[in-house]
């Protein structure tokens, strides 16, 4: 080996201009995570109460017209301030001197430089504590003197200056107005003093949206997800509030915006969110939609579970609380997944499961949100920092790869933890198999909600629709059963004689008793009010192997059918079909749906069959003989009632009969 006689000069690990250019492009989905990041800073570092971002558009002469965009991005806050030491040190990467810091919602000591370079090339820090704003210090960050500097010197960030000082940059007027219109200052020393820091963005040559309105909509959609446990905080409410400046001249004092909280899992009042209300199913079963305001469209589903997390540290556990919604039937109608509604299209953007970091929204992680019917669930699990290396949380805190890794790993391949670990899919020491059972638990849950879901609003749907025939029928069938056998139901009603309203209303409490909901209680009564006295409902219990029970309310006989049972799945779901797609099957496809028709009720059939065989020896068969003889006897009499035979029940059923499809 020849050695060189050469000086050996070292490279530099982090080069100059270079390594600032290249975080340029490290990260920020947009400008939306970025400004994310600075309102972090004011909450957690500064404590403050109130964050105000100000957008200020100017016009701007293009090559056929004037148009408005963003020229400047101001973020204020009334938190406590920085020294002259920490804001020297806040423009510098890493070196806010809070790195690896697992108290609250920061942690890198990256925030403020890395977002700010992500979206300008030049950011104004100024911060004050116990004075007043004007006489705040002062610094900055400007990329095109740090490409200059670096050719000679070494890269710093400058001390900051005061107003005495002959080369300070002043805040505007009107930050000075709108700064103290909104803070509280502190009295105790006699006189008003306050404190806080305004940071502002010029030179911005990588805005998402360059459009102030734009910017607008889309960042209160975002902040108001990512810090809505803040704004709707019992113990400490925050604020941030959103205006729009058009060049110069900010307008009156209301012209602040409250940022509104924006929850995935649609469980907060809905008029208090950027939802504001949304459109329900009308009960008649026309396409009408009815405005409502006056309660969440979802709600809280009952398999929400906590999961316990060993710590990376070795200091014992934490628990990952896992919070799940489910959309209400009434919330989703018409057959199409949403887009029609405003419900609809403002949760197809909060599709996901959103990973909660401190009480602050790290992710809304999209590895189960694959299909358009996946915005009728939410899912919500908050973690604390101590496990942040588990969950691989990464230094912008806009992602958390390994929970992704750990989702995709169970969705697709569908093992056990032990056997995901035998097929090599992770090392049993790998941050993964911490995670692995919670996502394995978690894709199951969802699915089945997603199922859940689809049964309640497939019910729904048919029940607010006319009638199917077969009830209709089976109501005037069962007037003539009524007089030779009735129910203690029908005795009730026989005997009591009760008005219209008077047994609607003791039908109603009955199927409330029964945890019927809602939408499908009031279809029911609306049925029942224009003389159909029988009805067909589903009902998952997943807590009974009974695949169907019978029930009454005064004289309206229910059928429930139990669609978390094996059978129902099996048998009667592939079966509820539409007109539409029953319309676009072809011949053949026709055929075999007939046959699966006919083998669904042999399979019914064979069961019973089956039981009873079991019991040849047994003294309970001749009982079980005596009620198969009984039902064989009401079956017959119903086939041959006119009513039956009047109704044409295989030709051109109403599309309720068939069920909704796809929603």
């Amino acid at each position: 080996m020849v050695i060189s006689d050469a000086k050996q000069n070292e490279a530099p690990l982090l080069s100059g201009s270079q390594t600032v250019k290249s975080i340029r492009d490290t990260g920020y989905k947009g400008t939306d995570y970025a400004l994310a990041e600075l309102i972090d800073n004011s909450f957690q570092w500064g404590n403050a109460n109130t964050v105000l971002l100000v957008i200020v558009q100017r016009t701007v002469q293009g090559r056929q017209r004037a148009t408005k965009r963003v020229d400047e991005i101001w973020v204020i806050d009334d938190g406590e301030g920085m020294t002259d030491e920490a804001l020297n040190l806040a423009l510098s990467f890493g070196g806010s001197g809070k790195y690896d810091d697992r108290a609250g919602i920061g942690r890198f000591g990256m925030g403020l430089p890395q977002a700010s370079v992500s979206q300008c090339t030049r950011t104004d820090v100024w911060t004050w504590q116990k004075s007043q704003p004007e006489n705040a210090s002062h610094t900055y960050l400007d990329l095109q003197k740090v490409e200059d500097a670096a050719k000679e010197a070494r890269l710093t960030v400058p001390w900051p200056t005061y107003p005495s000082s002959p080369d300070y940059v002043p805040m505007p007027d009107w930050v000075l107005d709108v700064f103290k219109r909104h803070a509280v200052p502190d009295t105790s020393m006699g006189q008003a003093l306050y404190s806080g820091t305004a940071i502002r963005w010029t030179n911005l040559d990588k805005l998402r949206w360059v459009r102030a309105d734009a910017m607008f909509t889309h960042t209160e959609y975002l902040l108001g997800r990512v810090y809505r446990r803040f704004l709707t905080s019992d113990s400490r409410r925050r604020s941030i509030k959103v205006a729009v400046m058009d060049g110069d001249t900010l307008g009156g004092p209301d012209v602040f915006q409250d940022v509104r909280p924006n929850d995935p899992l649609y469980l907060y009042p809905v008029a208090e969110t950027t939802l504001e209300y949304w459109e329900a199913a009308a009960e008649d079963g026309s396409d009408r939609l009815i405005r409502i305001t006056d309660e969440p469209p979802f709600v809280e589903h009952y398999t929400s579970r906590d999961f316990v997390i060993q710590r990376p540290d070795g200091q014992g556990a934490s628990t990952v609380h896992a919070r799940l919604s489910l959309a209400k039937p009434q919330a989703r109608p018409n057959r199409n997944a949403g887009g029609s509604t405003r419900q609809g299209r403002h949760a197809r953007d909060n599709s996901g499961i959103s990973v909660m970091r401190a009480d602050r929204e790290l992710v809304l992680e999209k590895t189960l949100a694959q299909e358009a019917t996946d915005r009728w669930w939410g899912v919500e699990i908050a973690f604390d920092p101590c496990l942040d290396d588990i969950f691989g949380v990464t230094n912008n805190k806009q992602d958390a790869p390994y929970l992704t890794q750990a989702l995709r790993l169970a969705r697709e391949h569908r093992l056990t933890k032990t056997e995901a670990i035998e097929e090599g899919l992770f090392d049993e020491e790998h941050p993964i198999a911490e995670l692995y059972d919670m996502a394995y638990q978690l894709v199951a849950l969802v699915n089945g909600m997603k199922q859940e879901g689809k049964n309640e609003q497939q019910a729904a749907s048919r029940a607010r629709r006319a009638q199917p025939a077969v009830t209709s029928v089976a109501s005037s069938v069962k007037k003539t059963r009524s007089a030779v056998s009735p129910t203690p139901g029908e005795a009730d009603y026989a005997t009591t004689k009760p008005d219209s309203d008077k047994a609607a209303e003791t039908i109603e409490k009955k199927l409330e008793e029964q945890d019927v909901p809602a939408e499908v209680r009031g279809a029911i009564i609306a049925n029942y009010q224009r003389g159909v006295t029988v009805q067909v409902i589903d009902r998952p219990v997943k807590r009974t192997s009974s695949f169907f029970w019978p029930d009454e309310a005064l004289n309206l006989e229910i059928l429930c059918i139990n669609n978390a049972h094996p059978a129902y799945r099996s048998l009667i779901e592939p079966l509820r079909v539409s007109n539409e797609d029953i319309e676009a099957m072809s011949e053949a496809e026709a055929k075999r749906l007939l046959v699966q028709s006919a083998d669904a009720v042999t399979w019914l059939l064979l069961a019973w069959s089956r039981y009873e065989n079991e019991h040849r020896m047994s003294p309970l068969l001749g009982k079980i003989e005596e009620i198969r003889d009984g039902w064989g006897r009401r079956l017959a009499e119903y086939v041959e009632d006119q009513a039956f035979k009047a109704a044409s029940l295989f030709d051109g059923e109403d599309e309720a009969q068939d069920g909704e499809g796809e929603a």
